[in-house]
């Protein structure tokens, strides 16, 4: 099946989103890191990951140097942001810098599994109310 790394700095909703992949995709394995640091040297020893879900308030990450970082070292790697972020400017600065998704910390865990299937089969994921407002634009 899939294998994701699950970078986040709060052992518990680490724990919550390996539960919500464990049930929506039976089968796949889940790593885990804490920091910008464990991150970057996971994907350097293991590079066959399906997906990245980054905390982008975890220790190293320096605003979006973290997400840069990242994206050059695995730029084949699908990363999606998983923030309890709410600005608009920095959820789409986000894509702008390679994220290919941003799922609110907020969000059910229904829409969480439906954010990853979705960036699993491709797509780029963002909160309704942001892809709302673009429309609008």
């Amino acid at each position: 099946m899939y294998k994701i790394l699950v970078a986040d700095d709060h052992p518990l909703f680490r724990d919550a989103i390996v539960n919500i992949i464990g049930i929506k995709f039976p089968g796949s394995t889940t790593y885990e890191a804490e920091d910008i640091d464990s991150t970057l040297a996971f994907v350097k020893e293991n590079g066959e990951l399906d997906l990245i879900l980054l905390d982008l308030n975890m220790p190293g990450m320096s605003c979006l140097n973290g997400l840069l970082d990242l994206r050059s070292e695995c730029p084949d790697i699908p990363i999606v942001i998983v923030s309890a972020e709410q600005e608009k400017q920095k959820i789409l600065q986000t894509i702008s810098y390679g994220a290919v998704g941003f799922i609110p910390k907020s969000s059910s865990k229904e829409v969480i599994a439906e954010a990853i299937e979705s960036v699993i089969q491709g797509n780029v994921y963002l909160p309704s109310d942001i892809m709302l407002s673009l429309i609008h634009i």
